[in-house]
């Protein structure tokens, strides 16, 4: 089981639905659970992913996930900040503890992102479309005729880490959106953090 934490107001729901959506087109054998605020359910999604072979364990960072998290000993193999965290109920020092040796992965279209005070050992990933970011977008692709979903090409700018020490070169491919996704950034976000989770992407 691989613990994946995702934190930012905007944008996490829709990057949980993409990752989930990709792990279903493209992963090998790879299967999503999703925490949530209701402890009930949490715990219901953690003991399926424990029990479960190639598993994503994705948390939604809130006060009440975060304590569930620490209660049971859980760290984040990898850490998704989004952006915008106002109004959050959690502290810094609460998630640096779920954060140890980890890939972060960061949203660079958000400015707001604050800079994390982590432990050392942790390796930084950088998303989104600005130019700079370490994967981005070469294209992007409106549905035309009777097609129904958006296509990027994602473009890999630098040598990626991922949870198994392994270096995933700069490449390009492209990805089918789901049906309805608009979210360039999230999209990025998540293909980022498979990438980070050694999920092999299948035929494209």
């Amino acid at each position: 089981m691989l613990c994946i934490g995702i934190l930012g107001e905007n944008l996490k729901e829709q990057t949980i639905e993409q990752i989930v959506y990709f792990v279903k087109q493209y992963g090998k054998d790879y299967v999503c659970f999703c925490g949530t605020k209701k402890e009930k359910e949490f715990e219901e999604a953690y003991q399926k992913a424990k029990s479960s072979k190639n598993s994503l364990f994705l948390v939604p960072v809130y006060a009440k996930t975060v304590k569930y998290c620490k209660n049971r000993n859980l760290a984040f193999s990898i850490f998704i900040h989004l952006g915008s965290t106002k109004n959050y109920e959690y502290t810094k020092e609460d998630i640096a503890c779920l954060v140890k040796n980890t890939i972060l992965v960061v949203n660079t279209d958000d400015r707001r992102v604050f800079p994390l005070k982590l432990k050392t050992g942790n390796r930084l990933i950088t998303c989104g479309v600005n130019h700079r970011a370490s994967v981005t977008l070469s294209s992007y692709l409106e549905p035309m005729g009777d097609e129904k979903s958006s296509k990027i090409q994602c473009c890999i700018q630098r040598n990626i880490p991922t949870v198994s020490g392994k270096i995933f070169e700069p490449q390009e491919f492209s990805l089918i959106l789901e049906q309805g996704q608009k979210s360039v950034s999230g999209a990025l976000a998540a293909i980022t953090t498979l990438i980070a989770a050694d999920v092999e992407i299948g035929e494209i």
